[in-house]
């Protein structure tokens, strides 16, 4: 069992970032978590993963500090994958959503910074969300109602659109997701960032000489599958592994958790 690391916090642009670090040696990789969430989302691949495995919280997310209005760009959030990595000598990187994201806007400035990197459920490239109302609406839950009342809402709503019925289980994982959040700092990250795209020119992203996994699935409103496809597509040595829909993913999650660690282990090249 790896043991966890007491580390003093990253700060990133004037943000004082909370990080865990678990395991030891190389490799050395960064896993950064979706927007609204928290390290926790992503702790399930540090069991799997060789070397040293660097978790921190987004700012205005989880632990991390809550920096005021006007310091949640894309750039930011790019900044506090980058900070964290210096921080650890980390050549890997995996992250969800944002965090792949911010991954995407980090190599769009530095192609060559990272030797492995997964993407998971990227949201969008140079576009902004499709699912920009619903984002907004819930940074307005957020400063309007208390989490459990928020959590309620939401999976209630979700529950009567049917997205739970192919697998009940994730109503209650939704609530718990919904509980972590951090309703102070993730209504202005969601502001902030939801118009503000991870690749503004794809042309860097085609010189990113690391192997890099894309992972999407199909029938996902936020994470379109037209937007893992085209990510894999555009880099030079993308992977794409694809779910036919979003409860596939979660029914297999131990068989995507281990090919994820394994490419990410696999030898730098």
């Amino acid at each position: 069992m790896d043991r966890l690391q007491a580390v003093p916090d990253v700060v990133s642009d004037g943000a004082r970032l909370f990080v865990e670090v678990i395991g030891e040696g190389d490799p050395v990789t960064v896993l950064a978590h979706g927007l609204s969430g928290s390290r926790g989302d992503i702790s399930i691949f540090a069991p799997y993963l060789p070397g040293t495995k660097v978790l921190f919280d987004f700012r205005g997310h989880g632990e991390s500090e809550r920096p005021p209005p006007g310091h949640y760009s894309m750039d930011h959030f790019a900044g506090d994958v980058d900070a964290v990595a210096r921080a650890f000598g980390a050549t890997g990187v995996a992250g969800i959503s944002l965090g792949g994201g911010a991954t995407l806007r980090l190599l769009s400035r530095d192609p060559a910074r990272f030797e492995r990197v997964a993407v998971l459920l990227p949201a969008r490239l140079e576009r902004s969300s499709g699912e920009r109302a619903r984002f907004l609406k819930l940074a307005d839950l957020l400063e309007e109602r208390p989490l459990e009342e928020v959590a309620e809402a939401l999976v209630a709503e979700e529950t009567a659109l049917g997205s739970f019925d192919a697998f009940p289980a994730a109503a209650e994982i939704r609530r718990q997701a919904i509980l972590r959040m951090n309703p102070d700092g993730i209504p202005h990250a969601i502001r902030e960032c939801i118009d503000d795209p991870p690749v503004r020119d794809p042309e860097p992203i085609t010189r990113v000489p690391a192997p890099v996994l894309v992972i999407g699935q199909e029938g996902d409103p936020v994470h379109a599958a037209e937007v893992a496809r085209e990510l894999a597509a555009t880099l030079p040595r993308g992977e794409l592994v694809m779910f036919p829909d979003p409860f596939a993913l979660i029914r297999n999650i131990p068989d995507l958790v281990q090919r994820t660690a394994a490419f990410l282990a696999a030898e730098r090249a």
